[in-house]
């Protein structure tokens, strides 16, 4: 087979495998920082063996936590650190784990902005002080913000404490429901 066949030999794979692939949806998975995501399109071959993605939409983002998260509904107080005057907010824990938590209130401030969190976990422990850091900010409409927020400055005794704290939450609100 000479140069010339082998080509157009090539040309006739590549337009089959064009047709057959503009036809078939496909689901892929991309990978982020700390996370994935999922997406689903369009794949088409193209010349050389490149492959175009098109019509892509997301299906899907996943966060990596290393730690068991349990969703909540406690009653916690946030405070802004570095700012001027020394005001708490009013603000609801979603859900919480060793690494940090999900927190709504009325009060807006910034990514990587740094906040006081005082919850109370179990009703016979004291307060929990987690000092944490804004990671992921949610308009929410007119009730509020969301705010992914990550725990800094926790020991490794403290936060095992913490997750004990967490599992004993878990097993208490398991008891309650019918």
């Amino acid at each position: 087979m000479g140069f010339r066949e082998i080509l157009e030999s090539r040309e006739e794979e590549t337009e089959a495998v064009k047709r057959r692939d503009l036809e078939k949806k496909s689901r892929e998975r991309g990978i982020r920082e700390k996370g994935d995501v999922s997406v689903e399109g369009e794949i088409a071959a193209e010349r050389d063996f490149f492959w175009r993605l098109e019509d892509l939409k997301l299906v899907r983002v996943r966060d990596d936590r290393a730690f068991f998260r349990l969703d909540t509904n406690l009653d916690a107080v946030i405070a802004p650190l570095g700012k001027f005057g020394n005001h708490e907010e009013a603000a609801i824990v979603r859900n919480i784990s060793a690494g940090g938590a999900s927190i709504g209130t009325q009060y807006e401030c910034c990514q990587k902005e740094r906040l006081l969190l005082k919850v109370g976990l179990l009703s016979e422990c004291p307060e929990w002080n987690l000092f944490c850091r804004v990671l992921r900010v949610e308009k929410k409409g007119i009730s509020g913000f969301v705010y992914g927020c990550q725990f800094i400055e926790l020991g490794d005794a403290e936060r095992e404490e913490l997750m004990q704290a967490i599992l004993e939450l878990q097993r208490r609100m398991r008891g309650m429901k019918v």
